[in-house]
């Protein structure tokens, strides 16, 4: 399952890399949505591996990546990429469901977190 869920993350993430490029406000906000969601899907890869569950709310997604820290199911030094995963759950409802605008360069941002979280995801799955 969780070989899975980091296939879907980098969908998502791949899909937002495509959507951003097209540069429209539209666009800014569905690659804004996309990359948060490859977010927590990479979280949900992590926790699958290592705890055999994933966040039935996404809010669950922080505490069971603090979890994973606490067991040293990942390095210690890894809790730092926390502030992405509660970036990305933070402003889900605002991108995903309300579609509040989004500057290019926040959205750029958000991609690039996506980027990185997604592939220090994979290094552990």
């Amino acid at each position: 399952m969780s070989n899975a869920a980091i296939k879907e993350a980098g969908v998502w993430l791949e899909s937002a890399q495509r959507t951003i490029e097209q540069g429209d406000p539209e666009s800014l906000i569905v690659a804004t949505a996309q990359a948060i969601h490859a977010i927590i899907k990479a979280n949900d890869a992590l926790s699958l591996k290592f705890l055999n569950t994933r966040a039935k709310r996404h809010d669950d997604a922080i505490s069971l990546f603090m979890r994973l820290v606490r067991e040293n199911k990942i390095p210690q030094e890894e809790a730092r990429n926390r502030d992405t995963l509660t970036i990305a759950v933070n402003e889900k409802s605002k991108y995903d469901y309300t579609g509040q605008p989004i500057s290019k360069r926040d959205a750029q941002r958000m991609v690039l977190n996506a980027i990185k979280f997604v592939s220090f995801a994979r290094k552990y799955i």
